[in-house]
């Protein structure tokens, strides 16, 4: 319990929650008598990171729900991050699961990289303001949107991308159609297919939508909901969310119709 508790100060450094919306270390303790954990990261003998996993029915399976995976400021973009999920990972092939998912804010271009391109998750279902209104720091100001990355833990492209192998040949994205995108002047651009019918498409979101929205609010907002737009009109369609391409100081969702692709 001191460790769980310990937590709930790491929840404010990393988000800027109020109290009210941090995770009680009771729930996390009750969570991990009903089959889900909290795995944590130490430093000094300091808490500096943790995941926490509850138990969620989806149709007739039981997933690992990863409510928070949160690594403190000072410590993060050290790999920390990666080593928590792939222990969350081990311990959920464990325990009996062969899926996790979680929601990440579509518009925050590091958490989209981190799940797609290194995890090798994929997104097939798209929240609207999910959470409601949000206070705090990283929340402020937009709807709560969120994807869900969904994480086959066996999948042969995860496993390779665990063991830092390869993550298949990058989506050419000067060949695929550009549905939200940066003009040549600067300009965003929404464009909605009447039929998609591409094998692929290129939705471009902010590199920092917190630096957007401290210097112009109403743009990121607009922005957020070309995004909405595009990607729930292509999950309509049957595509899904396959990859997150960087480069060239911009940031693409990929997505593309049928199911994942395994790495070949």
């Amino acid at each position: 319990m001191r460790d769980l508790m310990a937590l709930v100060d790491l929840q404010k450094q990393v988000w800027g929650m109020h109290d009210h919306e941090c995770t009680s270390p009771h729930t996390m303790k009750a969570a991990t008598v009903a089959g889900g954990s909290v795995l944590g990261a130490e430093a000094d003998g300091c808490l500096i990171g943790f995941c926490f996993g509850i138990a969620a029915k989806r149709g007739g399976d039981v997933w690992l729900w990863s409510h928070m995976t949160a690594v403190h400021p000072e410590f993060q973009n050290a790999g920390i991050g990666f080593t928590l999920k792939q222990a969350q990972r081990e311990w959920a092939l464990a325990n009996g699961y062969r899926v996790m998912a979680w929601t990440f804010d579509p518009m925050q271009a590091g958490n989209a990289n981190f799940n797609l391109k290194r995890l090798g998750a994929t997104a097939r279902v798209y929240y609207v303001n999910h959470y409601g209104a949000m206070q705090d720091d990283l929340n402020a100001g937009l709807a709560s949107d969120r994807l869900e990355a969904q994480w086959h833990l066996d999948n042969p492209r995860v496993l390779a991308l665990a063991r830092g192998g390869r993550t298949g040949p990058r989506t050419a994205i000067a060949e695929t159609t550009k549905l939200v995108f940066l003009d040549d002047r600067g300009a965003l651009q929404f464009e909605r297919p009447a039929s998609p019918d591409k094998a692929q498409y290129a939705i471009e979101i902010p590199a920092s939508i917190a630096l957007l929205k401290a210097e112009n609010m109403e743009r990121a907002q607009t922005w957020q909901l070309h995004v909405r737009d595009a990607i729930t009109s292509l999950l309509g369609a049957g595509y899904h969310v396959s990859d997150f391409v960087r480069g060239d100081g911009a940031n693409w969702y990929v997505m593309e119709r049928g199911p994942p692709r395994a790495l070949g």
